[in-house]
This record gives structure tokens, C-alpha cells and sequence, in this order.
């Protein structure tokens, strides 16, 4: 609900905002829709907040909605954030582009998870702020590793580390020396693992209240340690984590230390206990809704009571199994066809921005360029002398300006008909541009005049160019162009930037000149007006 003072004031409203909006972010993962409602909250405080919070807002609703398994949502509101970020907010577009890594890699697309993983790291350089960086390749190492590239993982994860440990954060370094733990586990380096894992555990035991990331990483412990043949310290690590993961609400942690605690019961022989312990995480599995552990439990108790001789019992179990496994089996084939949707809807969306921008182009293109002959039009001719004049006179370059008029072109349209004085004007725009360097630009003034900027050149250039023109409308076929059309010739004044003060008086030196090259004969060009008697 809106209070008084951000009904009041705008200032106060982007204040409250920002304050929903923080205690928002630190619930994505754990409460994704307390999250959605905090930024529907702050959204609704007012028609007017920066667009700096909008982003924001839009940012944290992103994330929520991906952790809430709805994707593509999540990921149209994190592009509409992106579209947000004021220029220069070089901080909030690297949180936006990290959530949008985050989003993607939730959504199973990783390859787009990386590529705004990568973009945002790109961002977080320029950056001095160590944590961002930090975190931005902590997400990155997390797809790479999902990704089956627990080695390029580790990379982005000890660039990470070191990061956090010289700002001086300790929660944060526990996490990463946790998945840098897991990472060597899987590249079956078991004694890098147990070193990573270790120093995750003394850090986080030094800190005034331990937290569970010490839970989680002694039990990541307890494979290497198996794998090494220390069993020992395998069971010490699991009659350790197993109470204190039920003490911090961790089920997921409960059932796998019980799934193991019952595997290694099992190889030692004692049956009653290894069922006491499997059957106990088959129960938090079913209480809790965490299925993540239960097909390996079903198979260690199949295979306990199928060595007992208990087959009743086995061929429980063993159903079970085969349930549990065709339910991991269609959740992963829900999230691949999730994924693929995701990937099609950005597809598919970024086609859309890019026929928009194409449009947009083409729009604006239309707006400055005229239609009948494809040169500029004078809109465009305004523009581009007022720069080119600015410029040359910042920096003391050349600049010259000719105007242009097709001689007798009343008559052309008079004998020959407006569809050959069309055709007329188009081949002249041709030619005029055939004759003018990339770096020129050759304008329709309006009616049968054009305009050439002749760009960084010399009156001695230009006036050559202009000769060149003039010369090469004269000597064309015309008659392939109408019929009957003999000759078309042009008349031209030429200026230069020096005698001129400003980019209109340039335009009308150029123009006095075209008038006395009509007064004096036509079919000409004259770059100075002759003086009079």
C-alpha cells in the first residue's frame, strides 16, 4: 500500500521503492513469489519513479519469476529491464545482463546463460567493484560447469575466489570453494576436492555463527573421502552433517547424507543399519517433496533386501526404483522441452528486435532521403552542412558548396511530359553522385535543384568535380532516357567555406552564383561572381 509520503513526493516514493526492492533481491532463491509481490509493490508506488529504479524493479521481478520455473516471463522482464538501463548506469546494466544469465541458466538455455554471463563480466571490468565482478564469474563458472565443463568451471571460479577473499568476504568464498570442491570431485581429482572442501569448512567455522554452506561442504566431503579409501573419516563426516543438516532445514543435504550413510553401512555388513538409513530418506524424500536422492535409495534397498533374501520386500523396492527413475526421467524431459520453448521465444524475439530496429531504419531513412530520386532530401541536407560547417570551422578544413539547376526543365516537362522529367531528375541524381567522393553528399533541393557538400575539399577540387558534372550530364544519352530529348545541360554556383559567415550564408553565395550562371548563358559553372561595370 502506498503511504503518505510517497503519494506526496516522488523523491519519497523512489526511496521506498528502493528499500522494497533491496529486502526483495535477498529472496529470489529462497522465495521467489515474496520477491514478485516486493516488486509489484514498489512498481506500484508511483507513475514516476527514476527510470534507474524502474529497471531495477523490473530486474528483481525477473528474477523471481525465474525461480517461480516461469521463464519465459522471466526472461521478457529482464530484456524490458535491459531496455531500461539509463546510459552510463554501467553497474545496474551488469546486474541486468547477470540476471539474465541467471534467468537462462534456471531455464536450462545455456548457451544464452553464458553469453549474458560473459557480457556482464565485460561490463563488471570497467567496474571497480571487486564483489560484482566476483559474482558475475561465480554465474559463469556455475553454467560452464552445468554445461559438462567443470575445468573451464574452475577458472572462472578461482578468479572469483580471489576476488572475494581480497574484499574480504567470506560467506561468499565458502560457496565458491564449495562448487570448486564439487568440480574437482568430478574430474576425479579427490585430493584437490577434500582441499577446497576443507578450507570452505575451517573458513566457515571461524565466522560467529556458522552458517550451513559448513553442512553442505562437509558432506561434499564424503565422496572424495570414499574414493580414497578413508572411510573412516567418510563416516565421521556423516554422523556430523547428518543431525545438523535436519537442525538447519536442509532436506536435500539430509536424504543424500542418509543415502550415503546407508550405502557405506551397507558395504560394512550392516544391513539393519543401512536400511534404517535409507528407509529414513525415502521418508524426508516423500514428507519434504525431495525427489532429487530417492531412485538411489530404492536401489541400495532393493539390493539389500535381493542379498537377504527379503524379495517381497526387493520387488517393493525395486518398483519403486523404476517409478522414481521415470519421474526424474520426465521432469528432465519437461525441462528440455522448457528449454527448447525458452530458446525458441528468444529466438523468436530477438528476430522481432531486429526486423523492429530494421524498420526503424528504414523509417528513418524515408524521413531523409527524397523518394523520386534516392538522394538526400533537404532535412537531411540541413543536418549534414550545419555538422560539416561546424566542423571545418573547429578545425580549419576546406568546405565547399555548389547549387545546382537544371536548365529549361519547365520545358522538358512541358514537350516530353512529367514522366520524363521524373526519369529526368533521377538520371541526374546518378550522375552527380557518380561524380562526388563517399564522403560528399548530393541533395535535392526542391523542384529540379540539388545541392552538392563537397566534404574536406578545396575550391580548385570542387570546381573540377563540378566541371566533371556538368560535363558528363551534357555528353549523356538522353534520348534513351525520353524520347526525343536531345540535350540537358545544367547551370551551378560554387562556394567555398572562407567567404562565407555561417552555413546559410554559404548556401546563398552558392546560390547568387547559380543565378548568374543562368544570367550569363547556362550550361556552366560559376565559382565567383564576375564583377560589374
Amino acid at each position: 500500500m502506498n503511504t503518505p509520503a510517497a503519494q506526496d513526493s516522488p523523491e519519497a516514493a523512489a526511496r521506498e521503492a528502493g528499500a522494497l526492492l533491496a529486502e526483495a533481491e535477498k529472496l529470489y532463491y529462497t522465495q521467489p513469489a515474496q520477491t514478485l509481490r516486493l516488486a509489484d509493490e514498489a512498481l506500484a508506488l508511483s507513475t514516476a519513479l527514476p527510470m534507474a529504479t524502474l529497471a531495477t524493479a523490473r530486474r528483481v521481478r525477473g528474477l523471481g519469476l525465474s525461480f517461480l520455473g516461469r521463464h519465459a516471463e522471466a526472461l521478457d522482464e529482464l530484456q524490458a529491464a535491459r531496455g531500461l538501463v539509463p546510459a552510463g548506469e554501467l553497474l545496474l546494466e551488469c546486474q541486468v545482463l547477470r540476471a539474465l544469465s541467471i534467468a537462462c541458466d534456471e531455464a536450462g538455455v545455456l548457451d544464452a546463460a553464458l553469453d549474458w554471463g560473459t557480457q556482464a563480466a565485460a561490463v563488471a571490468r570497467t567496474l571497480a567493484d571487486p564483489l560484482q565482478l566476483a559474482g558475475t564469474l561465480l554465474s559463469i563458472g556455475v553454467v560452464l560447469s552445468k554445461g559438462g565443463d567443470p575445468e573451464a568451471g574452475l577458472v572462472q571460479y578461482r578468479e572469483a575466489l580471489a576476488l572475494y577473499e581480497r574484499a574480504g568476504d567470506p560467506a561468499r568464498s565458502v560457496h565458491v570453494l564449495n562448487n570448486m570442491g564439487i568440480n574437482c570431485k568430478n574430474l576425479g581429482r579427490h585430493e584437490e576436492a577434500l582441499q577446497h572442501l576443507q578450507h570452505a569448512i575451517e573458513i566457515d567455522g571461524r565466522q560467529p555463527a556458522p552458517g550451513g554452506a559448513q553442512v553442505i561442504a562437509r558432506l561434499n566431503t564424503v565422496e572424495p573421502l570414499l574414493a580414497l579409501a578413508r572411510r573412516d573419516e567418510a563416516r565421521a563426516a556423516l554422523a556430523e552433517v547428518v543431525p545438523r543438516a535436519q537442525a538447519v532445514g536442509y532436506p536435500n543435504a539430509e536424504c543424500f547424507a542418509l543415502v550415503l550413510q546407508g550405502e557405506l553401512l551397507a558395504a560394512d555388513g550392516d544391513d539393519a543399519g543401512a536400511c534404517r538409513s535409507l528407509e529414513r530418506a525415502v521418508a524426508i524424500a516423500l514428507e519434504r517433496g525431495s525427489r532429487q536422492h530417492v531412485a538411489r535409495a530404492h536401489k541400495a534397498l532393493w539390493g539389500l533386501h535381493k542379498a537377504a533374501g527379503r524379495y517381497e520386500a526387493a520387488l517393493r523396492h525395486h518398483e519403486a526404483l523404476h517409478e522414481a527413475e521415470r519421474a526424474q526421467f520426465n521432469e528432465e524431459s519437461d525441462r528440455k522441452l522448457r528449454a527448447l520453448q525458452v530458446q525458441y521465444d528468444l529466438a523468436r524475439a530477438r528476430h522481432d528486435a531486429a526486423m523492429a530496429r530494421l524498420e526503424s531504419a528504414r523509417l528513418a531513412e524515408q524521413t531523409r532521403t527524397d523518394p523520386l530520386t534516392g538522394v538526400a532530401n533537404r532535412r537531411q541536407l540541413d543536418e549534414r552542412l550545419r555538422d560539416e560547417y561546424a566542423r571545418a570551422a573547429r578545425h580549419g578544413h576546406a568546405l565547399a558548396v555548389a547549387m545546382i539547376d537544371i536548365d529549361d526543365f519547365k520545358r522538358i516537362n512541358d514537350r516530353h511530359g512529367h514522366a520524363a522529367g521524373d526519369a529526368v531528375l533521377r538520371e541526374i541524381a546518378t550522375l552527380l553522385r557518380a561524380h562526388c567522393r563517399d564522403i560528399d553528399l548530393v541533395a535535392r533541393y526542391g523542384g529540379e535543384e540539388f545541392c552538392v557538400v563537397f566534404v574536406e575539399a578545396s575550391a580548385k577540387d570542387a570546381l573540377r568535380a563540378c566541371e566533371a558534372m556538368r560535363a558528363a550530364v551534357e555528353a549523356h544519352d538522353w534520348p534513351a532516357v525520353a524520347a526525343d530529348l536531345q540535350r540537358v545541360t545544367l547551370s551551378m554556383g560554387l562556394a567555398e567555406r572562407e567567404e562565407a559567415d555561417g552555413r546559410q550564408a554559404l548556401l546563398a553565395a552558392a546560390d547568387a552564383r547559380l543565378y548568374e550562371a543562368k544570367r550569363s548563358g547556362k550550361n556552366r559553372v560559376v565559382p565567383e561572381l564576375q564583377a560589374t561595370a
